[in-house]
Order: structure tokens, then sequence, then C-alpha cells
């Protein structure tokens, strides 16, 4: 019978077997900070980690551990973790405060927003042209255009089969095994993409066209690895003259591209996206260059097209002149005519 006297690392198993809807990246990183947090209680305390210790006061002294000698992203980190297992202990009256989380009242660790930025239309050319040069120039070019013309993650690239391709229909499967967000769904591809993907296509050997074959492969020929993909990504930047560039960056370029070409609605690019909350494509989408903003219809153009619009009689109210009036124009008139 497991109580607050239970070693703490006796229940991570279960809990993570418990939230079987994280997806195996989520998962790992939930497993490696509550180890952390095990560590840090035996080092701290000089005994192993008990579920009792799942409490506010030592929670909030392992944080900020992590907050002066690891970083604030990884306070968060730990934090999302451990209110999570602190939840599932007390929906199983494990250990709980009379009835709810003992984590409840411990602050989320505040973490300075650092917004990956999109790339300019010239470094998004330039990369577009290293990429394609080279032996390996289909494949990488038919990567860097997949990324930037239909934001796919990483991982959700690395795990792409050739029967998740569909040409003709210019679709992308993303399979919920290789999500983010632990659903699959379905990415439009732009004629582009579509262009590059059929050149790399055409070296792939026939006898290797396997539905369940990797899509992008290593010169070896096995599936290509999201290690393999940052060092490719850390070439292109050495060869593009972009200090900063990565895998990622990418994604951040396809969403500000979507809302800049008017390829959809938001909720199309929280579709496209994998996106459950229009935050995140806040995040993701940068604004216009200022340039393009200068060069979009002004603000009074609607106002101006609804004003040309209207009906003559919608313009204003028109003169009401009465048979009284008009009798006194005629005779003022005639008293003018009369010398």
């Amino acid at each position: 019978m497991r109580d607050e006297r239970t070693a703490l690392l006796d229940v991570v198993e279960s809990f993570l077997l418990q939230r079987h809807d994280l997806s195996p990246v989520t998962a790992e990183n939930y497993r490696r900070r509550l180890v952390d947090f095990a560590r840090w209680c035996e080092f701290t305390l000089a005994r192993s980690a008990t579920v009792g210790d799942l409490e506010g006061g030592t929670v909030d002294a392992f944080l900020g551990h992590l907050r002066l000698h690891v970083s604030a992203q990884t306070a968060r980190s730990a934090w999302v973790a451990l209110r999570s297992l602190a939840q599932y202990l007390a929906n199983r009256r494990i250990h709980d405060d009379g009835g709810q989380s003992a984590l409840r009242l411990v602050r989320m660790p505040k973490v300075k927003e650092e917004w990956r930025r999109a790339l300019s239309d010239d470094e998004m050319f330039r990369l577009m042209q290293v990429a394609s040069e080279g032996e390996f120039g289909h494949r990488d070019s038919a990567i860097v255009m997949t990324l930037l013309g239909c934001g796919l993650r990483r991982g959700e690239l690395v795990g792409l089969r050739m029967g998740d391709v569909n040409l003709r229909e210019r679709r992308i499967h993303v399979r919920a095994s290789s999500s983010k967000s632990v659903h699959p769904r379905d990415v439009t591809v732009p004629i582009e993409t579509l262009k590059a993907l059929d050149l790399y296509l055409e070296d792939y050997p026939e006898d290797a066209r396997d539905q369940d074959a990797p899509l992008f492969t290593d010169r070896r020929g096995e599936a290509l690895t999201g290690n393999a993909v940052r060092k490719l990504f850390e070439r292109l930047a050495v060869r593009s003259g972009i200090r900063d560039l990565c895998a990622h960056m990418l994604r951040h370029t396809w969403a500000t591209n979507f809302h800049r070409s008017g390829s959809g609605s938001r909720f199309d690019l929280m579709a496209e996206g994998g996106w459950s909350t229009g935050r995140v494509v806040e995040r993701y989408t940068k604004a216009r260059p200022f340039e393009e903003r200068r060069r979009a219809p002004s603000p009074f153009t609607a106002s101006r097209h609804a004003q040309k619009e209207k009906r003559p009689v919608e313009r204003g109210p028109s003169p009401k002149i009465s048979a009284l009036s008009d009798k006194r124009t005629a005779a003022r008139g005639n008293s003018y005519a009369v010398v």
C-alpha cells in the first residue's frame, strides 16, 4: 500500500504510465525532472526522497536551486512535472492537502520569454539556394522546403514515412506518434515544396519505396535522426552565413509567411501547425516587415469604399422645399426685376 513514506521514484513509473497522453519527448522530460528532484532531496536531506517530500517548502527550495544554478526555463519545466505528479497522487489519496494537490499553492517560476525570430526573405532564399547544392542537394533542399512550406517540427520531419506523403493530393500526414501534440493531422503541401519533394523522390531507390520506409534517409539508407537534422542545419548555418540558424526557426518562418500570404485563417494556421491554442499562434507568427506594411491599404480604405457605394439617398438628408418658399423666391425675383 503506497503512502507518504513510499519512495518517490517508486511512483514515477506508475504516474507516467497513467499519463499515456504525453508525447514520448514530454514523458522523458517529466521523468528527467522528477529524477532530478529525487536526487536533490537525497543530497540535501541526506536520505532517499519520499512521496511526503512533495510539499510546498521543499519544492520551492528545489525550484530556487534550479533558477540559480541551471536556468529559469528548467525550473519551470520541473514545476510542471512536479505539479502533475502531485495532482496524480492527490487524485488517488496517496498524498494530498484536504483532497487537493499538495503543490497547488506553489507558484510557477517566471521565465523571460525569448521569441525565436523568423528568417528574412533574403535569408530564406539564400538558405534555399545553399541547401540545393552539394552531393545531397535534392534531399537537403526537400528537407528545407518541407520545413518552410509545411511548418513541421523536427521530430515530425524525421518521423515521416513514404506512405505519409501524397504528392497528387498535395498532402502530408503527420502521425500521432511523432507529433508533440499527440494528435495526427494532415498538412497542405504548397507547390514549391511539392516540386522539391518530387525531385528528391526521383533519386529514391525503387526497391526501397515501401509505405513504411523512412522518407528522409542518410547516406547508408537509414532513417534520418533528429540529431542528424541538427547537424545538417549547423552546416547550412555556416554555408548561408545565418549564424543563429536552426531547424525550428523555419517553423516560425512558415507561420509568419502563412499569415503574410493570406494562406488561410487563424484557425487554418492552428490546424496546419498542430496547435490547440491561439496563444501559440501569436508566439510563432511575427509581424510583417515595415516596407510591406507601408504598402498595405490605408486604414481609411474601407470607409472610402463604403462611402462610394452608398446610394444618393443615403449620403445625407435631401433639402425639403415647401410651396410657400417657392412663392417667396418667385416674388423676390420679380421685385429684383423692377427698377
